[in-house]
């Protein structure tokens, strides 16, 4: 368990690497959008929920591509941009701007080492029809599934293999015995894959764009004129911007976003097998066996 103290911490660091990118945003005359957790924290609670524990947002297509193009040559020290193409062990189909004086690994069986960081989507255009967009939504899972297994040492993946298959689980297993073998390959396959399924549509033709990465699957779809401008909301003492149709985009993700889920329910969803706010640390010298404070 994390001590409230490091949550506190963990929270500036996080607002911290929020300023930056917001900073950066602002400098270069490039499109974001809070979303998901971070959008309803703003309308809700003027900041973060308070059991949330990240800081999510979206930028439409053409703005994500220059964002990962300018910020590693551009950006601010102590920050550091990840992405699936620049760093062969990272697992996730959309970027992380993290802080480079902090470590956390998510994963026992993976060995990318990041650290506190807020989450940065690309908004993507995507099909008009319903049907179409179902399978688009499927399909990006199934190939970004495949992308997680890839960074696993070889062993880690045949034990994972034998796991699910004794689950009944068998595509997984499937992956994970496929991909312990060939790795460099078939992650420039996959990523390739990612990349021409997002880029399908023009975000600026689309009447329908998508969140492919978003955990709410086919709710990630919106109206594209609900992004055609922005408006600014208090968030932890700083202004940050939401789509202009901020109520339409949460309501179809959400439902009735004002009203706070069960307290049952007011619990984080992300995975910390290792935490260091202090230093950062490669993967050889970490230990696991709980969280560092």
């Amino acid at each position: 368990m994390i001590s409230e103290k490091s949550k506190t911490r963990y929270k500036e660091i996080m607002l911290d690497v929020f300023r930056k990118f917001i900073q950066f945003c602002e400098e270069h005359q490039l499109n974001y959008f809070c979303c998901g957790g971070t959008a309803i924290g703003a309308v809700r609670h003027a900041g973060m929920i308070p059991w949330d524990d990240d800081i999510d947002v979206l930028m439409p297509r053409p703005d994500y591509d220059q964002f990962l193009k300018l910020f590693p040559a551009q950006g601010y020290q102590g920050c550091e941009l990840v992405f699936a193409e620049r760093d062969h062990s990272f697992y996730l189909p959309f970027a992380k701007l993290i802080d480079t004086n902090t470590s956390l690994v998510e994963y026992q069986d993976t060995p990318c080492v990041l650290g506190v960081s807020i989450d940065i989507f690309p908004l993507d255009g995507i099909s008009s029809n319903s049907n179409k967009q179902v399978e688009l939504m499927k399909r990006f899972r199934r190939i970004a599934n495949k992308l997680l297994v890839i960074p696993k040492h070889p062993l880690s993946n045949l034990k994972a293999s034998v796991k699910h298959l004794l689950k009944g689980q068998l595509r997984t297993a499937m992956n994970e015995s496929m991909y312990a073998i060939g790795k460099k390959r078939s992650r420039t396959k996959i990523l390739k894959q990612l990349s021409d399924l997002m880029r399908k549509y023009s975000y600026a033709n689309a009447p329908y764009v998508a969140n492919y990465g978003g955990m709410w699957g086919v709710r990630e779809i919106s109206r594209r004129e609900w992004f055609d401008g922005y408006c600014e909301m208090e968030f932890e003492g700083m202004k940050v911007r939401l789509p202009k149709n901020y109520d339409a985009y949460l309501r179809a993700v959400y439902g009735d976003y004002m009203i706070p889920p069960p307290i049952e329910e007011r619990v984080t969803h992300h995975n910390l097998a290792y935490l260091n706010l202090e230093e950062r640390k490669d993967i050889e010298a970490i230990k696991y066996g709980g969280n560092h404070e």
